[in-house]
């Protein structure tokens, strides 16, 4: 790797950038509650106690999963929802 004083500004500046969001990522992730933390691992099939491990402990693969799995949850609780609630439904059959 290039040292920084081999680097342009411009590109150490967009190092310090990723790794200032990194950071903000990891302090967000404190923010969810715990009970919400033990879901990602489960719907991701992780174990459910890597739910009080910091951002940073988890590989760019498990990232990825939990990512994954996260946003067919949040399709699914969506749908829970709209079943729960005493809305028209969203779509209507027509009988011919």
């Amino acid at each position: 790797m290039k040292s920084a004083a081999m680097l342009k500004p411009a590109a150490v500046a967009a190092m310090v950038k990723a790794e200032d969001r990194e950071i903000e990522r990891a302090a967000f992730w404190l923010l969810v509650p715990p009970p919400a933390r033990v879901v990602a691992m489960m719907v991701s099939r992780l174990p459910r106690e890597r739910a009080n491990d910091p951002l940073t402990a988890f590989s760019t693969a498990e990232r990825h999963a939990i990512a994954m799995a996260l946003t067919m949850l949040e399709s699914h609780v969506g749908m829970a929802l709209r079943c729960m609630r005493d809305d028209a439904p969203a779509t209507r059959a027509q009988l011919h």
